[in-house]
């Protein structure tokens, strides 16, 4: 189940560069939506982007909204977020 979620939030996110910048989350971390009372969902593993690229998916129940973020750990620079607002 976690699998075809995660393939449908990845459709979603990559399917239109055009499209998914309206549910782009500008200045947002991941550490913000904790902050904001969303829960860490599930974790995806992005290998085609390489080892260190994920999908972090955060629920907030009261509100039924689903926040998606590619996050790129580097060792040198900072992490690299892009959070999507995927129930815009």
């Amino acid at each position: 189940m976690k699998k075809i979620l995660g393939i449908i939030i990845l459709y979603l996110l990559f399917s239109s560069l055009s499209y998914s910048e309206e549910y782009k989350m500008s200045e947002i971390q991941p550490k913000d939506l904790v902050n904001d009372g969303y829960i860490l969902h599930s974790i995806t593993p992005i290998s085609d982007e390489g080892p260190r690229v994920m999908l972090y998916t955060f629920t907030k129940n009261e509100t039924k909204k689903i926040v998606s973020c590619v996050v790129e750990l580097f060792d040198v620079a900072a992490d690299f977020h892009i959070c999507y607002n995927v129930t815009n």
